[in-house]
């Protein structure tokens, strides 16, 4: 069994090299071939090591894996239906962290980052609305999902000071980053090698959070 693991990480390393490498070629038939595989991968590689302790970040991969799939169109709806993937697998996250006690509860915590993230949302809606308009509601929920990872594990740090949250730290904050840019690509403009810094930023992200997910 561990042999098949090392061949799946390694497969999962490679796939993320062709469409990196395909993306910065501007080979866009070719990227779409490999774009999926990584987080299946992922999702199946969970379910090896452990299904009984595992299976909810299998479940987590899955639904980023069926994302990518439907963002690879560039149909409005399509695009909403991966969105909405992601969003599931985002909330299915934030359940797993306080149901594993990976996140303990903390008000203030708590507090912190629902105001930043109200602050936040006021200005991304006052700024996209025109932009985005009927996405914005749903955008501005997504983007709250993944900016309360990163506030509620960077608020718990300076609060209980476990160094075990770093990883989940900036895994979130690029993941953040990584989707506002998507937001800008689709919505606002796309520049020059964009796709390629979302794309770097997302496989960094899912290897900083479901490396978390195993050592937690």
């Amino acid at each position: 069994m561990e042999v098949i693991n090392i061949i799946i990480i390694c497969l999962i390393g490679i796939f993320i090299f062709l469409e990196l490498l395909f993306l910065y070629l501007k080979n866009d038939n070719l990227r779409k071939i490999f774009k999926c595989f990584p987080l299946l991968l992922t999702s199946i590689l969970f379910l090896l090591i452990d299904y009984k302790a595992f299976y909810i970040p299998s479940i987590i991969a899955f639904l980023y894996a069926l994302g990518d799939f439907f963002l690879l169109s560039l149909n409005k709806k399509l695009f909403f239906v991966g969105a909405l993937s992601f969003a599931f697998g985002h909330m299915l996250l934030i359940f797993y962290l306080f149901f594993t006690k990976i996140f303990l509860y903390n008000l203030w915590a708590l507090i912190i980052s629902l105001f930043v993230i109200l602050i936040f949302m006021i200005i991304f809606f006052i700024y996209m609305k025109d932009k985005m308009k009927s996405f914005i509601y749903g955008g501005c929920f997504y983007v709250s999902l993944l900016l309360f990872i990163f506030l509620y594990s960077l608020a718990s740090t300076f609060i209980n000071n476990p160094t075990t949250y770093i990883a989940l730290i900036i895994g979130s904050l690029t993941y953040f980053v990584s989707d506002i840019l998507v937001i800008k690509e689709r919505f606002i403009k796309d520049t020059k090698y964009l796709n390629l810094a979302i794309m770097s930023l997302y496989y960094l992200t899912n290897i900083l959070i479901f490396v978390s997910l195993y050592i937690f």
